[in-house]
């Protein structure tokens, strides 16, 4: 993508698009501003070309000439058979970032055309009555098709204030209809994760605009308490915060309020326990405050604590009361291979707000170049020789603090912070000054329009990687009602007789 400052030599006409892109406030500004971008330079010629070397357009061309031929015939079986046995994620390398860093918006036709057809396709054969698929074996499709193709997640990393960028991201996604249930937090994006996975659709504009939440949740200790604590923050502040701002829910209440599937990942002090990632399957009684706390004890900064539960009673409990617990984002920022265990996730949509791994970060939708190479050269470097010098400083050390905190590093440093879609901010001195202590609505509400502009770029990428697995899951969802509706139709019916 060129920015403005790059556009300097075009045309007026154009000039003014580049302005307009980079002063929009919203989707369908920057949107439009986009659309007429593409076709003021031309890129509307590349997109109706279907050729290139970053997928297969023969099989997707030729998948997609069938696929309207057997519709248009009523030759259902062998669409229902087609469908069930070659409907795969990034079928022809679909998925392939490269195809989205031409155009200001979307990518080749030839591609939106085969998604469109498919998603109707599988609507279609939803909500219609169709003898080569009579009900019984609908579901069943349906949920096949569904766990070959896998499920998409939202990943939000750790990052203190920087952490409110996720609320943007958020924001950007559900506007537009493309919000996975699957969510998953650890330190501030626990924070967010919570906040999401607590509120109905018609209390997020509220979260958005910043109304319907506090922001006091950093409080300096005195220094007696900081040399006892060995913290530099008051965790019962912090407490208070997300109790106020989440409620008493445990993980259970929370998906039966939101249908959302929050995940919370929570590191152990103990070297013998494993991390962990808290949901409604996993601990359905455990209180979301109570992890999103335990994810947010980033060491040094608040005190390890101890998770809470509720009993058959409903009354708060310790839960393994004899392991404390710290940041979730020390062992497992991104706990990718686990939400792949637990839902079928394949597929991950990442907002990166580390400020250590914010200066390494490369953009995947930026076009190619020797300064691009070489700038992702030196941070790869860098990353691996920090890696390297952490482990030799912790060679031939038993135990002990210093240990276990060059460990810690190494581990951070070791783990993947992308996912098939990453988006993160682009920071300054400023942002890392004011990385912790209690932000103003002001500077809330700024995180928030950062995180929207940021995800505006990979919206067409992210709807594409994602429409199909979304219309699985619907059409699911809508088969069970019909199932619902069907047996309490044949309940009147019997009634009657």
């Amino acid at each position: 993508m060129q920015s403005f400052a790059g556009s300097f030599m075009k045309s007026p006409s154009v000039r003014k698009l580049y302005k307009t892109l980079d002063k929009a406030t919203d989707y369908h500004t920057w949107h439009a501003a986009a659309q007429e971008l593409d076709q003021q330079e031309g890129m509307y010629v590349w997109k109706s070309d279907p050729d290139s070397t970053h997928y297969q357009h023969e099989l997707i061309r030729e998948r997609l000439f069938n696929l309207r031929n057997w519709r248009k015939s009523n030759n259902w079986s062998q669409l229902i058979f087609s469908v069930r046995e070659g409907l795969h994620r990034n079928l022809g390398n679909l998925s392939n970032p490269e195809l989205y860093k031409h155009a200001h918006v979307g990518t080749k036709l030839l591609i939106d055309d085969y998604i469109s057809e498919v998603t109707s396709l599988l609507n279609y054969l939803c909500d219609h009555d169709i003898p080569e698929l009579p009900y019984p074996q609908k579901l069943l499709f349906f949920r096949h098709t569904g766990q070959s193709f896998g499920r998409s997640a939202l990943m939000l990393s750790g990052g203190a204030n920087m952490g409110m960028f996720h609320i943007g991201v958020i924001k950007a996604l559900h506007e537009q209809k493309l919000l996975p249930r699957v969510i998953s937090g650890s330190s501030a994006g626990a924070v967010a994760a919570a906040f999401l996975g607590t509120r109905r659709d018609a209390e997020l504009p509220a979260l958005f605009r910043c109304e319907d939440i506090t922001l006091d949740m950093w409080k300096l200790l005195n220094p007696a308490d900081m040399v006892h604590l060995k913290s530099l923050m008051d965790y019962h502040q912090l407490e208070k915060f997300l109790r106020k701002n989440i409620g008493e829910y445990t993980f259970e209440e929370a998906f039966k309020r939101t249908k959302r599937i929050i995940n919370i990942t929570v590191s152990p002090v103990d070297k013998n326990q494993q991390p962990r990632l808290l949901n409604y399957l996993t601990t359905p009684h455990l209180l979301v405050w109570s992890a999103v706390l335990a994810s947010c004890s980033v060491p040094g900064l608040f005190p390890p604590v101890k998770l809470t539960t509720k009993d058959q009673e409903g009354r708060e409990i310790p839960y393994l009361p004899t392991i404390s617990w710290v940041d979730g984002a020390i062992q497992s920022d991104l706990p990718s291979q686990r939400l792949g265990e637990l839902y079928n996730v394949n597929h991950h949509i990442v907002s990166q707000t580390n400020p250590h791994i914010l200066p390494f970060m490369t953009d995947q939708t930026r076009k190619e170049g020797w300064s691009t190479f070489l700038t992702d050269l030196v941070k790869r470097e860098v990353q691996f020789h920090s890696k390297q010098a952490l482990n030799l400083a912790s060679f031939g050390l038993e135990s002990g603090i210093v240990k276990g905190f060059l460990d810690g590093a190494a581990a951070i440093v070791d783990q993947n912070y992308y996912g098939d879609v990453t988006v993160h901010p682009h920071v300054g001195m400023l942002d890392y000054c004011r990385v912790l202590g209690n932000l103003s609505k002001k500077q809330f509400l700024g995180w928030v329009h950062a995180g929207e502009r940021a995800t505006w770029p990979k919206i067409a990428m992210i709807r594409d990687q994602t429409v199909i697995g979304q219309t699985l899951e619907d059409c699911i969802i809508r088969i069970k009602k019909q199932r619902t509706r069907r047996q309490l139709d044949e309940t009147h019916e019997g009634d009657k007789h």
